[in-house]
This record gives structure tokens, C-alpha cells and sequence, in this order.
């Protein structure tokens, strides 16, 4: 079906209440208890009231925690029979959105929004009669009993300073006061609510926190040591900044982060993305441990995890999974994580980065109409093996991986657009690769 649902839920600009109100009705065709949390974006209570009436109307009872950040409506969901946060994320102020959250945390997977999507295609509600409408009831304990729960899964005992930046999102209630908990020195960047992002857009990237990665560099201008984590606009992600002031490259810090966990709990598998870099591979080859690659999502992710029984998962962007605390992806989590590790090696943020190798990356989108992307990439497949001379991984597009390097070519999900990324230990591989990528898909477009 896909017409509402992509890779994280459904996201739009200008989000109708008419959508956010079938979604609720459908929602209680299949759920009777839902919980539902909201990021700070102006147009979120309008999408939670739109909901919530199709929810009620169709028989269910609600429970409203406000604005909370996405991992405390992931962490709350586990007391009702489905969560659902309204969110875009990253997106700018404009988007608004829907996730879904299972009973133990996990994002719907795509079988379960394609059933939410068939009630809404088909008009298969069930509206109840005036004196069986639900009831709407407010939790104000939501952040509380998750920060208590969180606080008692993490020791940090050193004392370290903090920049915590929240892009004026949802972690404003929660990042600057679990860290300040756990006994750093916090200052707090753009940590008042304001869903028009006015102190940075949410897409936690270099562009958009130079002031912040600026401040940091002044500050250690004068002897001290801090670093930075920001998040996006639901706190599902975090970006540490080192103490040179620099954010920290994302494959790297999770290369660095996955080594930590291997170490310190002898966990024998690290879940992540196709579109993840080898350096992962590479700086965890000297360890008994199985890196395994999944589809881009984080509910890929997580479904990896449980079946590989597997404690830690994540992807590049920075949307990481602590499966032996919880399900949901959480930035905040993450944050005070980077902590627990640079404690555990003794090492500043910079040191430990500066040890992994860096590869080059080279990026391209091709324009693609969504109908043709299936028979481009059928032609990717059957003719790529001869262009590489190796077989494709097929778990989500086509990834070719060569003794110096790989190519990944695979549909956007949420755009027309087929993507290009490349990797290699070297410029002249890299650009070879991409040309020989950016051929066969445009060869592969022409035939369409």
C-alpha cells in the first residue's frame, strides 16, 4: 500500500487533521488502550485532538502524556495496548507526523502499518454509538517514570561538562535534567520548547550546529574539557561534538560506541544498516563479534536485535537502539551512554575518534519516478555482478562489497530518488565506483 506510512511512520508537510483523524479511527478498529505523546511542533496538539477523536469514535480510551520526546512515549507504551507520537522528527517546522509504538516499545513494523493503512483505504471503521464513546485521561508522570527508570540503568561517576543542545524540541523536559542528575555540569543550547525551531532547525547536522560546536570550541579555548550532544526535534537521535569542537563523524561513533559495548559485556553481535560504513567491520575485526546489516530503519533495526539476540543497534544518522534498557530509539540514552564510555576507556571523545581510520564517502541521487524504481533496480541487480564482479546483498537495494571498498544502490524510500553511496580506502576507488554506479543505474532508467 505504502501511500501514508514510510520509512518512520507517516510524515507530511502540512499534516490534514482529516488524515491524523482516520488514522485514530483505524487505530481502534485494532486497539482499544492508547497512549499518545507529541514533540513540540505548533501544529501537534491539532493532530493530537484529531486523533484522539478518531480514537474515541471509535471506541477507544486515551491517555495523554503531552510533549515528551519519542523514547518516553516508546518507554510509557509498554502499560497500554499501542502508542502513537505525533512527530516529523528531523523534518522542519511545516512537517508534522504519525509513529506507532508497539507494547514493548518497538516501532511498527510494516505488515502492522499496512494493516492501518487497509482499515483507512477501505473505510473499514467501527464508530460507536453516543454512550460508547471512550475517555480522554492525562498522565503527567510519563517523563518521570522513565528518567527514573533510565537513571537506574546508567552509573557514570566521573563528573563531566556538557553542552546539551535540544533544537527547542521535546528533550528540552528531559536531556539537560538527566545529565545534570547523573552529575555532569550541564549548560544547556535552544533547551526553551518552541516548535518553530528558532534556535536551529531539528536535523541535528554540522550546517545547523556551528554555533553550538563554535561555543564548545570557546569554552575549551580556556582549559576546560566539554563536549556536546544534540538531538533532533523528538530526541530519538543524538550527535556528540568532541572537545575540539567537532562533530563527531557518525559511522565513527558508532564504530566506536559498538566496540565499547562488545568489550564491556561480551555481546557477540552488533546490528546495523546496509548504508553503514565498513569502518565498523574493520574496527571490530580483532573481536569475536558478527556485524549484521538490516534494511534503513530503525524498526529493521530492533527486529534484527531481537531475533540475533543482539543488546546494541544502530544506525549512522544516529538513531540508536539500547536493547538491554529499552526498544525505542532514544538520543538521551545515547548521550549519557558517550559518557559511560569515555569513563570506561578513560580517553577524551577526541582520542577515541581520532584512532578509528577514515574512509572516503562520496554521495549521488539519480531522479527516479516511484513506479520505475522496481525495474531499475531489478536491472541494478541482474547486471551489476558483472560491472563489479561480485554478487549483490539484496536486504535493501543492492550493496556491491569489493576487497577495497563497496557501492550501495538503492530506492529512497520517501523521495524519487535512487541513492548512491559509495565508500572506499581511497579517492580514485571511490570516484571509479560511483561512475560505475551512476552508468548502470541511467542505463537502467533508459530502458524504463
Amino acid at each position: 500500500m505504502g501511500k501514508l506510512f514510510g520509512t518512520s511512520g507517516i510524515r507530511m508537510k502540512n499534516l490534514s487533521p482529516k488524515i491524523a483523524y482516520k488514522v485514530g479511527l483505524a487505530i481502534a478498529k485494532k486497539y482499544k488502550n492508547v497512549v499518545i505523546g507529541r514533540d513540540t511542533r505548533t501544529t501537534g496538539k491539532l493532530i493530537e485532538t484529531a486523533l484522539s477523536a478518531g480514537v474515541l469514535r471509535g471506541g477507544g480510551e486515551i491517555t495523554s502524556i503531552g510533549v515528551v520526546p519519542t523514547p518516553v512515549l516508546g518507554f510509557n507504551a509498554r502499560n497500554y495496548d499501542v502508542g502513537v507520537m505525533i512527530t516529523a522528527s528531523h523534518n522542519p517546522p511545516e512537517y508534522n507526523g504519525i509513529k506507532l509504538f508497539n507494547k514493548n516499545g518497538l516501532a511498527f513494523n510494516k505488515k502492522e502499518e499496512d494493516e492501518i493503512e487497509e482499515i483507512i483505504f477501505k473505510k473499514d471503521f467501527n464508530e460507536v454509538n453516543w454512550d460508547e464513546v471512550g475517555e480522554i485521561w492525562k498522565d503527567n508522570r510519563g517523563i518521570k517514570n522513565y528518567m527514573d527508570y533510565i537513571l537506574e540503568k546508567i552509573e557514570v561517576n566521573k563528573k563531566f561538562n556538557v553542552i546539551v543542545d535540544c533544537a527547542n524540541g521535546s528533550a528540552c523536559l528531559v536531556s539537560p535534567y538527566l545529565f545534570t542528575d547523573i552529575g555532569c555540569h550541564v549548560i544547556s543550547v535552544n533547551s526553551h520548547m518552541d516548535g518553530r525551531f528558532i534556535g536551529r532547525l531539528p536535523e541535528p547536522n554540522e550546517k545547523n550546529l556551528k554555533k553550538t560546536m563554535d561555543m564548545i570550541k570557546g569554552l575549551n579555548s580556556d582549559g576546560n574539557s566539554y563536549i556536546g550532544i544534540a538531538h533532533d526535534g523528538d530526541a530519538d537521535r543524538m550527535v556528540a561534538i568532541d572537545e575540539k569542537g567537532r562533530l563527531a563523524d557518525f559511522d565513527k561513533l558508532l564504530a566506536a560506541f559498538s566496540r565499547y559495548i562488545v568489550e564491556k559485556t561480551g555481546t557477540k553481535t552488533i546490528v546495523t544498516t546496509v548504508d553503514a560504513s565498513m569502518v565498523i567491520d574493520e574496527y571490530l575485526k580483532d573481536l569475536d563479534v558478527e556485524v549484521k546489516r538490516t534494511k534503513v530503519g530503525d524498526v529493521y533495526v530492533a527486529q534484527e536485535m531481537i531475533k540475533s539476540s543482539s543488546i546494541f543497534g544502530g544506525e549512522p544518522s544516529g538513531t540508536w537502539i539500547h536493547g538491554d534498557i529499552h526498544l525505542t530509539p532514544d538520543g538521551i540514552l545515547s548521550g549519557l551512554r558517550i559518557l559511560e564510555m569515555l569513563e570506561y576507556y578513560n580517553k577524551k571523545l577526541y582520542e577515541i575518534l581520532d584512532e578509528i581510520p577514515s574512509y572516503i564517502n562520496l554521495r549521488e541521487k539519480i531522479y527516479c519516478e516511484d513506479e520505475k524504481k522496481e525495474k531499475v533496480m531489478n536491472y541494478v541487480i541482474e547486471n551489476g555482478e558483472k560491472i563489479f564482479k561480485t554478487p549483490p546483498e539484496t536486504v535493501d537495494g543492492a550493496r556491491f562489497n569489493l576487497p577495497n571498498g563497496w557501492i550501495l544502490i538503492r530506492p529512497s524510500g520517501t523521495e524519487p530518488y535512487i541513492r548512491i553511496r559509495v565508500e572506499a580506502k581511497n579517492m580514485s576507488v571511490s570516484k571509479n565506483l560511483l561512475e560505475k554506479g551512476i552508468k548502470l543505474v541511467k542505463n537502467g532508467l533508459s530502458l524504463t
